[in-house]
């Protein structure tokens, strides 16, 4: 399916911490016409970057003797670090910013607004109780707003798309599916990649959720995409079993789920090309090979 762009002048753009989502985010900033910086920890990624068009540098958060950024917006996709002060980490990325940067758009998540049970959570929803990666989000914002930087955020709900399925996660003999989890709201690559440009317009909003139409629980998802691909569903365990067996962050993770919608999304990107996980799954199984565009899924199992 076709992506239709934000309408964004082109621009210099730094894509701090260009991993799964900075690389199609990258390849879709040069395809519009922007300059774009691109910043990994990884030296094996440079070329890559680089073919996809950006000027590529190693950078990474809690360093001391990186560049300045001088460009028109930031893109930070890079996690917190693990230790240390936030607030020290933000004033540092706000002396690398040049006066030029205009916005500074960070990538959150969703996790920062705690948890509601099953409530629907939008951009109006504070924040409830907070696990620790929420809470080290949740401060970091409020830590890059604190240093001065002309902040602008995007709280992401869970990111797949090609490469990125439940297809892969259930090849792994660790991955674990039970009965008993909450729905949890999804976004497809191709969709945030479309919401965080959207976001560097002027008339962008402060903060905005990346999320699609339709939460839905693992269990679900899963059993489509099996469903897709002709495969037997995995065994199916009970929640007791499933919390015997499974690592105790991985079960927050798959138990955190939160219903999430957006309020402004339409405003800043117009329509999803992936409104639901079927729509998301079946393209991003298309893009991998796996599938041809005229698959139709079998019954569930």
């Amino acid at each position: 399916m076709k992506v239709t762009e934000p309408n964004t002048e082109p621009a210099r753009i730094a894509v701090l911490g260009a991993g799964y989502v900075g690389e199609a985010l990258v390849a879709r900033l040069v395809e519009g016409g922007h300059e774009v910086v691109a910043t990994t920890t990884t030296p094996d990624k440079l070329a890559r970057l680089e073919a996809l068009g950006a000027e590529a540098t190693l950078y990474s958060t809690g360093a001391t003797d990186d560049g300045t950024f001088d460009v028109d917006a930031v893109i930070h996709l890079a996690p917190p670090p693990r230790e240390g002060s936030v607030a020290d980490e933000a004033r540092r990325l706000r002396a690398h910013c040049s006066s030029r940067v205009r916005t500074y758009l960070y990538g959150s998540t969703t996790g920062a607004f705690g948890e509601h049970g099953d409530a629907w959570i939008d951009e109006a929803t504070p924040p409830g109780p907070l696990g620790a990666r929420g809470q080290r989000r949740l401060d970091t914002e409020r830590a890059l707003a604190d240093a001065g930087l002309p902040l602008r955020v995007v709280r992401i709900a869970g990111i797949y798309g090609p490469g990125r399925t439940l297809l892969r996660s259930m090849e792994r003999p660790s991955f674990v599916l039970f009965e008993g989890g909450p729905p949890t709201s999804r976004i497809h690559v191709d969709d945030l990649v479309s919401l965080l440009i959207g976001m560097l317009a002027p008339s962008a909003p402060p903060l905005a959720i990346a999320c699609d139409d339709e939460p839905a629980t693992t269990l679900e998802v899963a059993r489509y995409t099996c469903a897709l691909v002709n495969r037997a569903v995995p065994e199916v365990l009970d929640l007791e079993a499933a919390t015997a067996v499974m690592s105790e962050a991985a079960l927050e993770m798959r138990m955190g789920g939160r219903r999430c919608r957006s309020n402004v999304r339409a405003e800043v990107m117009g329509a999803l090309a992936h409104p639901t996980y079927r729509e998301g799954v079946r393209a991003s199984l298309v893009a991998e090979g796996v599938i041809d565009g005229l698959t139709a899924p079998r019954a569930s199992p």
